[in-house]
């Protein structure tokens, strides 16, 4: 299968098993194979998954080049509803419609003693003889630096534990004994070399803990933060104009990000992190930068005051 760095079986077609799925796409992997592949659900997405697709290039190629601890995949080859690609593979029974699909390279979940330390840390004893919930999940997990404690002051007892896209809060990130300051400053540069650099919102982006598994070198018993999900990214043309929609795309997002209050410690890292990576672009990303950083406090201040 060109593209993917393998190729099909002699004795048939490469089966593929869903990985994650959404609204707009599903991603499939087949378990002996490196990477992944996404799929839109019907032919009118084929031109936001270019879109996509082209965004990906754009954003790993900064994001590589900035030496950001933040990665994402590298995206692969694009298929369209055309291509040779469809006769390689079998999709399993409900999604055997043709349409465009792209490859890139895989986020693993996070090392099996991190996914166990989860389990121990956050699973109410109760629930933890429950066979679903069980160290070998394949799933990453979400770092949302800007939601609130989890369950504070919570009496009832959890009735449920869900291991998909797990919430990991700030409180439950230092927990896990990850830098919770370290990763406010590298989410600063993301969203930096995002909006300055591959020219994009960053709209409905996440921001997942994974393992440690490039292009470069494959450490997977070591953790690494990745950043997903590109289907509503769109171009940022950096000029001061587009400012308020860089900041609605700021809100509309899951609050991956420190909320951006000036007595936060940990927003003042990011913030100060996102300026200096402005810096290391060209004196224009400084400008704008500046702009998007007050006009981010400004809204959040006005929201608190509704509140």
């Amino acid at each position: 299968m060109k593209g993917l760095g393998y190729s099909c079986s002699e004795d048939g077609d490469l089966e593929f098993r869903k990985l994650g799925s959404g609204t707009f796409g599903v991603v499939y992997l087949h378990t002996g194979l490196p990477g992944v592949v996404k799929k839109c659900r019907t032919i009118n997405g084929c031109d936001t998954l270019r879109n996509e697709h082209n965004q990906l290039h754009s954003i790993h190629q900064a994001l590589s080049a900035s030496g950001n601890a933040i990665l994402a995949p590298a995206p692969l080859e694009f298929y369209t509803i055309d291509s040779d690609f469809w006769e390689d593979i079998t999709l399993p029974a409900n999604d055997v419609s043709r349409t465009c699909a792209y490859g890139m390279s895989r986020v693993y979940a996070p090392p099996p003693a991190l996914r166990k330390k989860i389990i121990d840390l956050f699973c109410p004893a109760h629930l933890r003889n429950n066979p679903s919930i069980k160290p070998s999940m394949i799933h990453v997990a979400r770092i949302l630096l800007g939601r609130a404690i989890s369950n504070p002051g919570r009496v009832a007892p959890q009735r449920f534990f869900d291991t998909y896209n797990f919430p990991l809060t700030r409180d439950r990130v230092e927990l896990l004994g990850i830098d919770v300051e370290n990763t406010a400053v590298e989410m600063g540069r993301l969203l930096a070399q995002m909006h300055m650099k591959a020219k994009n919102d960053a709209r409905d982006i996440e921001i997942v803990l994974g393992a440690n598994v490039t292009d470069n070198s494959s450490k997977p018993d070591e953790p690494r933060i990745w950043v997903i999900d590109f289907n509503q990214v769109a171009p940022f043309n950096c000029t001061e104009e587009e400012i308020p929609r860089l900041v609605e795309a700021f809100y509309a997002n899951e609050a991956y990000f420190p909320r951006p209050r000036p007595s936060d410690e940990l927003y003042n890292l990011f913030s100060q992190a996102y300026i200096a990576e402005c810096a290391k672009i060209d004196d224009v990303a400084v400008v704008l930068g500046r702009l998007f950083i007050h006009a981010l406090e400004r809204e959040q201040l006005a929201r608190d005051q509704v509140n």
